[in-house]
């Protein structure tokens, strides 16, 4: 690539502080960048910079001793950072430039970056309505970078998920990293919260080293690791920000550490906020719009992908129907008004009790079912048995009286691998439990066994 060329990019793309220009002068450099001509990105570069100067974003300086001959440098405004202008011409800091006019930055754009841009907006038009899956984080991630990926056109973008997470089948930028890899070299050695400088392309993970590969038909040269940043829930702003994997950026390209590390960290925080604002879509999408726990939607789509993660790393998985007992009395007694009190309380109820993995749906009415990744039977039997102990109680209005009274739920509940490893048997059979549970009684769970020696679970004498 021609040095004046990577120059004037990275003059552009990084080092202006763009934050001082107006939508139509990030317009024309946006274009200028794909078109690539040096002609017009001097001129647009030229544009910009009277522009900053006028509105004292830059401040022009004189290097004690000349400087570097033919540089020419202004001082970012409130920081220490100078930028070296000598490629735009030698009187660059010294004239006040007239900003490109709008006419002239359409007259030289072709229909090719129209349609790029166009393609672009579509593209995140169709993650906004996403279809259901994407409310796993892999399929969310995949899909955002996809989307950042047609902006930066001169990068390849990858992240790898923290360990334990498995990545979807389908996103090739989006992986993993076993034990042992994940012991080599700097990633064992790397504070939480660290970025990393990658000089070449040895170090980096072999995924990423040979998608770049495929994807340029030449090795990368140089690339960057940052941190990506799990959103902030709603409700925990107070809380540390949680490490959610590691953006890499490579390129083949001349860009430098520095300008590279910032470009990959602006990148990592915009990641984070489409991640955020497709949880926020999610959650209207897949969120029970009278209790707040997720809906019969959700719950028939993460299922199956909770039972894939649980068969690709080999662990258990419980799940557990649970039934209000004679909810349609409390209906009846006390109204419709009063049993939406106590299905909401009993959602909160069992929110509360569970942990943050673990995913309550209301699937019915009445009904809730609770996935329970990496519970053995065992636990999920600690798990129900505390359940069942717990008194729900809410308070409700008869005849002008207040009262409260008492709800109990039966509930069938099975483990996989072991009950089966389709999510439809599973359903099936927890849900046989469930029933085998209201006829003997109600109030009580029973966990599903091969043998046909069903475990019944029980509360303590109240």
């Amino acid at each position: 690539m021609d040095t004046s060329l990577t120059g004037l990019r990275r003059l552009l793309a990084l080092e202006l502080p763009l934050d001082g220009v107006g939508p139509d002068q990030r317009d024309a450099i946006r274009r200028a960048l794909r078109a690539g001509d040096p002609a017009r990105l001097r001129a647009v570069a030229r544009a910009v910079v009277g522009e900053l100067l006028r509105s004292g974003r830059l401040l022009r300086v004189a290097v004690e001793g000349g400087g570097t001959p033919g540089s020419s440098y202004v001082l970012v405004a409130g920081t220490t950072r100078l930028i070296d202008l000598g490629q735009l011409g030698p009187d660059t800091p010294h004239v006040v430039i007239p900003s490109l006019p709008r006419f002239a930055v359409e007259a030289t754009t072709d229909l090719g970056d129209v349609a790029e841009l166009l393609g672009a907006m579509e593209f995140a038009q169709d993650l906004e309505i996403a279809d259901l899956r994407t409310a796993d984080k892999g399929n969310i991630l995949a899909g955002v970078l996809r989307l950042v990926g047609r902006f930066v056109p001169q990068f390849d973008l990858h992240l790898q998920l923290p360990p334990g997470e498995n990545a979807p089948d389908d996103a090739e930028h989006v992986f993993s990293l076993g034990p042992a890899s994940r012991a080599e070299a700097w990633q064992s050695m790397r504070p939480a919260g660290h970025s990393v400088w990658i000089p070449t392309a040895a170090e980096l993970p072999a995924h990423v080293r040979e998608q770049h590969q495929r994807r340029r038909g030449q090795p990368a040269t140089c690339g960057v690791a940052v941190p990506l940043w799990e959103p902030i829930r709603h409700g925990e702003a107070g809380e540390a920000a949680v490490e959610a994997g590691l953006l890499y950026m490579t390129t083949a390209g001349d860009w430098g550490r520095e300008p590279l590390l910032r470009l990959a960290e602006r990148l990592s925080r915009f990641v984070t906020r489409r991640w955020q604002n497709q949880r926020e879509v999610n959650l209207r999408i897949h969120k029970d719009g009278l209790t707040g726990a997720f809906n019969r939607a959700y719950f028939d789509s993460q299922f199956p992908i909770e039972i894939e993660r649980a068969r690709r790393s080999q662990g258990p998985l419980t799940l557990v129907l649970a039934d209000l007992d004679h909810f349609k009395s409390v209906n009846d007694r006390y109204g419709h008004p009063a049993g939406d009190r106590v299905l909401r309380m009993m959602a909160r109820r069992l929110q509360d009790a569970l942990r943050r993995i673990d995913h309550v749906c209301r699937v019915g009415g009445e009904e809730f079912a609770l996935i329970l990744p990496d519970t053995p039977a065992e636990a999920a039997h600690e798990v129900v048995g505390r359940l069942l102990d717990a008194d729900y109680l809410e308070t409700v209005e008869e005849d002008g009286q207040s009262r409260v009274t008492r709800v109990t739920f039966s509930a069938g509940a099975v483990t996989f691998p072991a009950a089966g490893l389709d999510p439809f048997e599973l359903y099936r059979k927890a849900d046989a439990m469930l029933y085998l549970s209201k006829d003997l009684g109600r109030d009580q769970c029973h966990f599903w066994d091969s043998e046909g020696h069903h475990l019944r679970l029980t509360p303590r004498p109240r």
